[in-house]
């Protein structure tokens, strides 16, 4: 019986992930029977998380510098979800961190229409 419920559980949450993809794939299968090839920042700035963009709004508010620390404090988001959210905002090319010692200094590289917007 457990192992039935297992079962769904992991139906359920493959079912989940293909409704959620879903949207980002018509659009790229819409771009490759255009014959557009796909750039990968421009579909970035479209599937940003809120978190994301909750982010880039404190970054450019704060002139494009603050801790990842900071970040934590103000969001009150766990350390984790900063983390994630750093790593695909860094490698989307918003942001760079910067090691400082200890501490993770995030740095603006480019604006967004969500951090400009207040």
């Amino acid at each position: 019986m457990l192992a039935l419920l297992l079962l769904l559980a992991q139906v359920a949450a493959l079912a989940l992930a293909a409704y959620a993809g879903r949207a980002r794939l018509k659009r790229l299968i819409a771009e490759a029977q255009n014959g557009a090839v796909p750039d990968p920042k421009d579909a970035a700035a479209d599937d940003l998380h809120e978190v994301d963009k909750a982010i880039l709004k404190l970054l450019a508010e704060r002139q494009g510098v603050v801790y990842q620390s900071e970040i934590i404090k103000e969001l009150g988001l766990p350390k984790s979800t900063v983390h994630k959210s750093l790593r695909r905002l860094s490698e989307a090319g918003y942001v760079e961190i910067q090691k400082k010692g200890r501490f993770n200094l995030v740095v603006l590289k480019k604006v967004t229409s969500e951090a400009s917007a207040t």
